[in-house]
């Protein structure tokens, strides 16, 4: 009975161990970052996930949108991908107030990400 339960252990370690696969990217660092405050000449916006973002074309394109306090979007409209990366530019010189960043990728999993966060122009 105990050399049982011994091997049991030994085959249910392994498993209970293993890392767990993620369901999809996370977020992991922006910039700027979630809340900064930074200069009106601020040229760009970019954010990196947890794993690779796939190129995605078409009708459901990767994407950043980023809105001034008066709601005019002032990013490019072009996202670049490389990697586990997402940048665009932003149209400078940019006024003062709090900015909404949007995004949506498409991770190497298949699953869509989506979120928003702020920064703010003094």
């Amino acid at each position: 009975m105990r050399s049982a339960l011994v091997l049991a252990v030994l085959l249910v370690a392994p498993i209970a161990s293993a890392p767990s696969a993620s369901a999809h990217a996370a977020l992991e660092s922006t910039t700027p970052a979630k809340g900064a405050v930074v200069g009106k000449n601020t040229k760009q916006v970019s954010m990196i996930f947890g794993e690779e973002i796939l190129v995605i074309k078409g009708k459901y394109p990767n994407s950043i949108s980023v809105t001034n306090p008066q709601g005019v979007i002032v990013s490019s409209g072009v996202a670049t991908v490389s990697g586990m990366k997402i940048s665009e530019s932003l149209k400078t010189p940019l006024i003062a107030g709090r900015y909404l960043v949007k995004y949506r990728v498409v991770s190497a999993d298949g699953h869509v990400v989506s979120g928003s966060y702020n920064f703010s122009v003094k």
